[in-house]
């Protein structure tokens, strides 16, 4: 899942508009960055089952980025940050705000468990792992995923009531483009990318996209 990961950004401006979607996608899809960091540097690994062409995801193992209790420990990380960098914010502000982005950091650890085989720990890489295995069925998965962003632009729509035409359709373009490259990746792919060509591209990807809803962002916020 990558463009269902951002839906969560929609949906939570609502419960606090001052901070730029920007932020928020990046909460996403933090989870998948430090998955890229780590890769690259040999704390987690990249897998590719025998029978990519049929399945057309990868496996991992990623105890430090997507596990239960280091998903605990970022939102966490991701409340207090928020909380200092808002200094001139009142204490109710700031604690708004801080919850809306650790918030939005774990709802990547939950939409995950939908779609991963059983990869994700517990605790450590010896714990229990959990995942409902979704991709195992493409095409639901897929239908999810799409319809995650379909609801979360139009709960966007509704409820924050963008002001500007950038922000409209400069979102909405921008969703449109993540999902069909999301989907269409998913269904075509059947050769596997190189593990740190994906961990490159979970390192980089964020900062275009969250670049990006930013900068459409940018007078709403």
């Amino acid at each position: 899942m990558f463009a269902g990961h951002l839906a969560a950004g929609l949906v939570l401006k609502k419960m606090e508009r001052r901070i730029n979607l920007g932020w928020l996608f990046f909460a996403a899809l933090f989870h998948d960055f430090l998955l890229g960091i780590l890769v690259l540097l040999g704390l987690e690994q990249i897998h590719i089952p025998a029978n990519f062409a049929q399945t057309h995801y990868l496996t991992f193992t990623f105890p430090y980025s997507h596990g239960l209790a280091a998903s605990i420990i970022w939102s966490a990380l991701a409340f207090g940050i928020t909380y200092a960098v808002l200094p001139r914010w009142t204490y109710k502000e700031r604690s708004q705000a801080g919850w809306v982005i650790a918030l939005t950091v774990f709802s990547h650890f939950v939409l995950d468990w939908f779609v991963h085989i059983p990869e994700m720990p517990l605790l450590g890489d010896d714990s229990p792992k959990i995942g409902l295995s979704l991709w195992n069925n493409l095409p639901l998965a897929i239908a999810l995923e799409t319809a995650l962003v379909i609801f979360g632009f139009v709960f966007y729509l509704i409820t924050v009531k963008p002001k500007t035409n950038l922000a409209r359709y400069g979102i909405a373009a921008l969703m449109i483009l993540i999902t069909t490259l999301t989907v269409t990746g998913q269904l075509f792919a059947d050769t596997p990318p190189p593990a740190n060509g994906a961990a490159m591209s979970w390192i980089f990807q964020p900062f275009l996209i969250c670049g990006l809803a930013y900068w459409f962002d940018r007078k709403e916020a």
